[in-house]
């Protein structure tokens, strides 16, 4: 019995830590509230991926995790021009949107392609903004 606990101990004390999870975590569903078919992914921020068969143009769930960074889901696919008169994307969906989980109840499921931003960059900016007024 004392030879398990020398064993345990040891197998804790070589375990390595818990890595934090990384930004740009986002969860894509075909139906609404995470339902229909659903893959999720870490991206990489600041580069524009097309979305592929089942979601393009079929996405109801566009869900970023909770850490500070924020997606732009566009109705054309990367480097596409915008065509449409009501604009090709519904704004920066954060953690905290409330249309992350049913996009249709906006009339917005047509996304094509999307891009993540890093929250802390905004606020740089933001803040460098007005240091310049």
């Amino acid at each position: 019995m004392k030879s398990f606990a020398v064993l345990a101990a040891a197998t804790l004390a070589v375990a390595s830590p818990i890595a934090k999870r990384e930004a740009g975590g986002l969860l894509l569903c075909t139906g609404a509230n995470s339902t229909g078919t659903c893959e999720y992914r870490v991206y990489p921020l600041d580069e524009c991926f097309n979305i592929t068969t089942p979601f393009a143009g079929n996405t109801n769930t566009f869900a970023p995790d909770g850490e500070a960074f924020y997606c732009y889901p566009y109705g054309m696919p990367c480097g596409g021009l915008c065509t449409s008169p009501e604009g090709c994307t519904l704004g920066a969906v954060r953690f905290d949107s409330p249309v992350k989980y049913n996009l249709s109840s906006v009339g917005w499921q047509g996304v094509a392609s999307f891009e993540c931003h890093s929250a802390a960059s905004t606020t740089v900016v933001e803040e460098s903004a007005k240091r310049s007024d």
